[in-house]
């Protein structure tokens, strides 16, 4: 009885029992049954597909295991952009709130801050916004009833919260009649500092020796501005007007009905005024409004872009591997699928198990790769946490839309992998494969050219992969090994923050701070002490135009340089490993009453006074003495100011004890014989013991150099790990391959020996065919690395996506491995017996 009849029994009987017990009319009993028939076939090859899986589990295994590592490394990825990139904001309307930014024509830079004087005229010149709040501030000393605490604290003004949509979770948020008197804390502050968020209500928190009492505290996982816990109140009119201070965030709501486009128009009429009546500030910005969620995300939005199409690859190179065990089944079961061809299945009938035995290996493998995608999400949120902090990592979690993600990757991957091998199953020729020893080599057998093909995919994207990796590891060398300007060995950086608000109160911190150097020097093994506000890879810095005497003016219209500004205590320079190279370094009698003076680096020296000795110059700036000359007393090295990536540049360095306003919260370094480390105890309690009033926190100059460069750390070490494990996947496909083209080659080798050929000679032509896929699949792999380098252009410092070094490492790395891959097979083939492979055939 052949399959059609079979088919046929069944239907009949089906229909039989649908008539017996219905009394529906006949045309829907056969059509109702009909779909019966066809849902028990399909549950009969599914279960026919997983019987066939475990007896076969070497096999299953190999290819669950695979496309786990692939669907899982693209699921947890995915969670990654999901909770960073795609999720809307949890707050009302968030599609209407914008963070407002200055943009610069002749640089075509955007920064997303504004000055006094801008925000003002873009708040009450302009109709665009419902709401609109200004904030500032950052990490900065918070004092409490007996201690001091360094966190992330923001001056606010009361539409703050209105334009977010925020409810406290206790108390409440600020209101209008509230002046500058309360303050609204994070949950897991007022649970770290009042024992809970309830009893934190009516306490005292004092910021710049201002008292403010808690009226709210906003509920846990609150992320905007990022690692925020208190929120004082601003006045509503900022007190810079100044238009070259870029000082001041602002977010707004829009109106509704106005779009962004609409809002960014006005922004332009308004840039176009103000260039008009202010062109000495003005002249060349202009005005942006940037969805909120987009000025969030945005420092990282190139890299977890980058990283999907990273684990993409992979996920490719894991189905073309599977692909390549399908297609081995296949031809292992050809006898199989001459039989059924011969008793009269279809083509569809003979592709519908492959397809879902390909769907059963889909499913099992994305069930695996969705556990694993659990663990890595939260490994790389950890990682994340501990070195590159994400924004809104909170909300990073495996959810129903990632499931589905991971449903919908894994389907993807049953076609990619099932769907030619199970086609190739149906072009089986009966009379060949229904011979005795038939079976071999009759699918795919006679299209060698499918599986060849699927092995140069993998070797062409895995090199793809390499190369990505190998950049990124030549550019972080040259990231860490670049020339600072400065030493970082053996030095503990102290952040100290001493309330203040009154100039007498602000002279009397630079003395405070003169006997915290002094007690740190004494310690057992400090040789230097300073004090800086700016250091490089800091929190604190500033930067502005500056004008020389007799070759600039603040006037309208003038064009003048720019730098970094500094304040750098008497020893800075030695402190820090800096060269002084002309002039002299800052002393005790630069102090506030003494006539102002400067020390500029290397560029301002050849940028301003090329050919001159620029000391005894006058020089001027805004920082916070506009219109008053400094005099130049000293030239020291330039250096590499906010990270290692970044270019040396022109600074300004002033003396602390001449600029107070600026001067409570610094950044105390000390150079120390011993393990840095050691010396936060004794240092602490020292600084408690002058005054218990001052917040501090402690790292190393070594860990703020790690620091400003762990983004593309970050970055190397993830894609460094796709990339060995594409390879891996690659050298498996190459090795299974390779091993196939010996069980269909072994009659042949085995005659070529007993005909004389030596073993060197079968050896020669097993790596005579890898050596040709993989010159094919490395030639592929350069072209599609160099097509797709511009996407890395971004992402690297000192050396070009083209680098042609780094290509070259990749392949004198990459070829060996593959050597290796097939090694094995080679070597089985030398030890082929001719005997008993002519007596097999």
């Amino acid at each position: 009885m052949n399959a059609r009849e079979n088919s046929g029994i069944s239907l009949w009987l089906v229909r039989a029992r649908c008539e017996a017990r219905s009394r529906v009319p006949r045309f829907f009993y056969i059509a109702y049954c009909e779909k019966v028939l066809t849902i028990m076939t399909l549950l009969h090859d599914l279960r026919y597909a997983l019987r066939i899986l475990r007896k076969n589990p070497g096999f299953a295994s190999v290819a669950i295991l695979t496309l786990a590592l692939g669907i899982g490394a693209n699921t947890a990825i995915f969670s990654i952009i999901n909770g960073v990139l795609l999720s809307p904001l949890h707050y009302p309307g968030a599609d209407r709130i914008v963070s407002l930014g200055t943009y610069f024509k002749q640089t075509g830079k955007t920064v997303p801050r504004l000055t006094g004087g801008d925000l003002l005229d873009i708040r009450d010149g302009t109709q665009l916004f419902e709401g609109f709040s200004v904030y500032i501030g950052g990490e900065m000393g918070v004092q409490l009833r007996d201690r001091a605490e360094f966190t992330g604290t923001y001056f606010v003004n009361p539409d703050f919260f209105r334009v977010l949509g925020l409810q406290a979770a206790y108390g409440r948020t600020f209101e209008q009649r509230d002046g500058e008197t309360v303050s609204v804390v994070s949950e897991p502050f007022a649970e770290r500092n009042f024992g809970s968020a309830a009893n934190a209500l009516g306490q005292d928190v004092r910021v710049e020796n201002q008292t403010y009492r808690v009226v709210g505290v906003l509920p846990a996982g609150f992320p905007f501005p990022a690692r925020t816990n208190v929120w004082v109140p601003t006045p509503l009119k900022p007190e810079n007007l100044n238009r070259t201070a870029y000082n001041y965030h602002a977010i707004a709501k829009l109106r509704a009905g106005v779009t962004l486009d609409a809002a960014k128009a006005q922004l332009d009429t308004v840039g176009v005024r103000l260039a008009t009546q202010f062109p000495a500030s003005n002249r060349n910005k202009s005005f942006v409004a940037v969805p909120l969620r987009d000025e969030i995300v945005g420092p990282v939005r190139t890299t977890l872009y980058f990283l999907m199409g990273a684990v993409a690859l992979v996920l490719l190179i894991a189905c073309t591997n599977v692909a390549d065990l399908m297609l081995a089944r296949a031809t292992a079961r050809a006898r199989e699928i001459a039989v059924r061809a011969a008793i009269g299945a279809g083509r569809w009938q003979i592709i519908r198990p492959l397809l879902l035995e390909s769907a059963a290996l889909a499913v099992l493998g994305g069930a695996v790769g969705f556990a694993l995608a659990e663990i890595g999400t939260r490994l790389l949120a950890t990682m994340s946490a501990s070195s590159v902090p994400l924004p809104r990592l909170a909300e990073i979690h495996v959810d129903w839309l990632v499931l589905g993600f991971a449903s919908a990757v894994s389907l993807l991957a049953s076609l990619l992998f099932g769907l030619t091998p199970a086609w190739q199953a149906t072009r089986v020729d009966l009379h060949d494969a229904l011979k005795q020893g038939g079976s071999r080599g009759q699918i795919g057998g006679r299209s060698p050219g499918l599986r060849n093909g699927l092995v140069v995919a993998q070797i062409a994207l895995s090199f793809v992969l390499a190369v990505g990796a190998g950049l990124l590891l030549r550019s972080f060398a040259a990231l860490t090994s670049v020339q600072l300007g400065y030493r970082t060995e053996g030095m503990l950086v102290m952040y100290a923050h001493a309330p203040a608000q009154k100039l007498n109160e602000l002279l009397d911190v630079g003395r405070f701070f003169e006997n915290v150097f002094g007690e740190i020097q004494r310690l057992p093994g400090v040789t230097s002490v300073a004090g800086a506000m700016g250091l490089p890879n800091g929190q604190y810095g500033s930067n502005g135009s500056y004008a020389a005497a007799g070759k600039h003016v603040f006037a309208p219209g003038q064009r003048l340089p720019h730098a970094d500004f500094s304040l750098a205590s008497p020893g800075y320079f030695a402190t820090m490993g800096i060269p002084l190279s002309r002039g002299r370094d800052f002393s005790t009698r630069d102090d506030y009453d003494a006539p102002l003076v400067v020390i500029v680096s290397e560029s301002v020296a050849h940028e301003v006074f090329p050919n001159e000795d620029p000391i005894g110059r006058r020089i001027q700036c805004g920082f916070d003495s506009v219109g008053k000359w400094m005099t130049i007393v000293g030239v020291v090295g330039d250096v590499r100011q906010d990270s290692p990536a970044s270019a040396p540049g022109p600074t300004l360095y002033m003396p602390l004890k001449q600029h107070p306003y600026r001067a409570n919260e610094l950044q105390v370094i000390a150079r120390t014989t011993l393990p840095p480390a050691t010396l936060i105890t004794p240092v602490r309690d020292k600084v408690h013991a002058l005054n218990p009033e001052v917040a501090t926190k402690f790292t190393t100059m070594d860990a703020m150099v790690s620091d400003s460069v762990a983004r593309p750390r970050f970055r190397m070490f993830l894609i460094s790990g796709f990339a060995g494990q594409a390879m891996a996947l690659a050298m498996i496909g190459v090795y299974g391959v390779m091993s196939y083209v010996l069980a269909q080659r072994t009659s042949e080798f085995g005659l070529r020996m007993a005909l004389g050929a030596s073993t060197g000679n079968v050896a020669t032509l097993v790596f005579g065919k890898t050596m040709k896929l993989a010159a094919i699949g490395l030639g592929i792999g350069l072209l599609l690395a160099l097509a797709t380098s511009r996407v890395m252009t971004t992402m690297l410092f000192g050396l070009k996506a083209t680098d042609a070094i780094t290509y070259t490492i990749v392949l004198l790395a990459v070829t060996p491995v593959i050597v290796l891959a097939s090694a094995i097979p080679a070597w089985r083939a030398t030890r082929i017996d001719p005997l008993a492979a002519l007596r097999e055939e």
